[in-house]
């Protein structure tokens, strides 16, 4: 974000949304064009920064490498989970009876998958999060709390999965929307799924 203050010089404000919980009523530290670090005050002011101990540091670099979590939702369509379920029972053989069968069981609505890089669950720190999707209002048609040490591999290497939703019925909207909280429900993030 670029701000603009007293007409004397822009500022860069570089942000972690996740993990370091924000307040508006605090203030931030941001890194101007020229590299100096500044404090900016909730009511427009700002100054040079100078070692002050109540100010929260939100540059990325500041962040222990261990603090930093990346979490991403991938959808998968009815249409293509059925197309995936069909070729593999194809390659075992099955009836096309057992085929059909089978596929009267994938979600209509496709599933919602939670994932983060493996290597980021640790053992000894344990996150505690809050998964929700919302179709269409404000009530979610899913929410469940789950430690990230119930996460399960996925196919994909590296990557590992929070929580699978199945979504049974088949979405109103054209975006569902994803939310992950804290377990103290201070740090939120929120994703739009395009459902195709």
């Amino acid at each position: 974000m670029v701000y603009k203050f007293n007409g004397v010089s822009k500022f860069v404000l570089l942000c972690l949304l996740f993990l370091a919980t924000l307040s508006f009523a605090e203030d931030l530290i941001a890194t101007a064009s020229n590299g100096a670090t500044v404090i900016l005050h909730d009511n427009g002011r700002w100054e040079y920064y100078q070692n002050n101990s109540k100010i929260r540091d939100i540059r990325p670099d500041a962040i222990p490498e261990d603090a930093k979590y990346n979490i991403s939702v991938v959808y998968e369509s009815c249409d293509k989970l059925k197309k995936d379920v069909r070729m593999a029972m194809e390659a075992d053989f099955a009836t096309e009876e057992e085929i059909k069968d089978s596929l009267r069981k994938v979600p209509k609505g496709g599933i919602v998958y939670f994932q983060v890089p493996t290597t980021q669950i640790k053992k000894g720190f344990v996150r505690e999060l809050n998964y929700s999707i919302y179709d269409k209002g404000k009530k979610p048609i899913f929410s469940k709390t789950s430690a990230d040490t119930e996460a399960t591999l996925s196919e994909d290497h590296g990557v590992s999965n929070l929580m699978v939703v199945p979504i049974y019925a088949k979405p109103k909207a054209k975006v569902l929307k994803a939310r992950i909280t804290s377990a103290k429900g201070n740090q939120t993030l929120d994703f739009e799924i395009p459902v195709k």
